[in-house]
């Protein structure tokens, strides 16, 4: 190889020594270390992304149903302002009891009475000032096995209770409105407890029935 040719090859490896000390500047090697950060990083974001999507989906489930129940007054007690405007105060006489069970009338008249007391808003007045009547009576009352074991011994029972109701409008001296409610519990050892639940439950309807029979 003449001089011209051995000049021409060093020429060309320093070019090359040039060009990839260059690459390595701009694009230095990958550490492990630093690729597995950025792949935790990533991984991490795709996580808390979602999480975010998820978070979104049961807030969106949630809230579309309670927003139609308080639209329609549905959720549990309704508020008294479904209820005409004349209407403030309520008494409820004592009721009736035409079942076997004995008491029924007194406990079904004191849950009445505590439940439009806490959930309607209206006020309890003595006959001749109530704007509405509530006249009720116990008409059923029905007691049957609920659970059994595997031996077919009752483990559990459960107590129906209805009302048989009317609700009288002393300002337009008109029948507001009649009819029955019914609800149920159970009990394993205590019947009066299971009686006592079933009775409150029933007076709670009967006050989301009242508010929302207009």
């Amino acid at each position: 190889m003449g001089r011209r040719g051995k000049e021409k090859t060093g020429f060309t490896k320093m070019k090359n020594v040039k060009n990839q000390i260059t690459n390595e500047c701009h694009n230095p090697p990958q550490k492990p270390q630093d690729y597995d950060i950025r792949r935790k990083r990533r991984k991490w974001l795709e996580t808390r992304n979602l999480i975010a999507v998820r978070w979104l989906l049961f807030t969106a489930y949630c809230l579309i149903p309670i927003s139609y129940c308080l639209q329609s007054g549905c959720c549990g007690y309704s508020t008294r302002s479904l209820l005409p405007g004349y209407i403030k105060k309520i008494h409820i006489k004592i009721f009736d009891n035409q079942t076997i069970k004995t008491g029924l009338d007194e406990t079904a008249t004191q849950a009445t009475i505590d439940a439009f007391r806490s959930g309607s808003g209206l006020r309890i007045v003595d006959e001749k000032q109530a704007d509405i009547i509530i006249e009720g009576t116990v008409s059923d009352y029905n007691k049957e096995p609920y659970v059994y074991t595997g031996a077919l011994n009752i483990t559990q029972y459960k107590i129906t209770v209805k009302f048989s109701v009317r609700c009288i409008d002393q300002i337009k001296n008109s029948v507001f409105w009649e009819g029955d409610v019914a609800e149920w519990a159970t009990y394993t050892t205590n019947e009066d407890d299971g009686i006592k639940a079933a009775i409150q439950k029933t007076a709670e309807k009967l006050v989301t029935t009242i508010l929302t029979n207009w």
